[in-house]
């Protein structure tokens, strides 16, 4: 999205190159606040323990970066990770289906 603030480019242009529907990226742009009147809004993140996030894995998770979709809720995995389900669905039981699908030969 940051290609659509170049001076010169147009939305259009950035939607060819990288092949997307051009209403796809007005939405995404709007949802993260891009545009001529309205810059993005930005956080400041501050890592502390060593820029570690205690999953064990280094990497930085930011939780509610993303709402879930109408809907949807959150299922927090065991690692840490989030992912949406179904409004109602069993946490465990979508713990378990995400780990088959991982563990699972392609």
């Amino acid at each position: 999205m940051l290609e659509t603030e170049r001076p010169g480019e147009t939305v259009s242009s950035i939607a060819r190159k990288h092949d997307l529907v051009t209403s796809i990226l007005f939405r995404w742009r709007a949802e993260r606040g891009f545009g001529k009147d309205k810059r993005a809004k930005l956080a400041t993140v501050k890592l502390t323990g060593g820029g570690k996030s205690g999953a064990g894995s280094g990497s930085l998770v930011l939780h509610d970066l993303i709402p879930p979709p109408d809907g949807m809720s959150v299922v927090e995995l065991d690692d840490g990770r989030r992912v949406f389900a179904p409004i109602g669905s069993d946490p465990q039981t979508v713990r378990a289906q995400v780990a088959r699908q991982e563990t699972a030969p392609c």
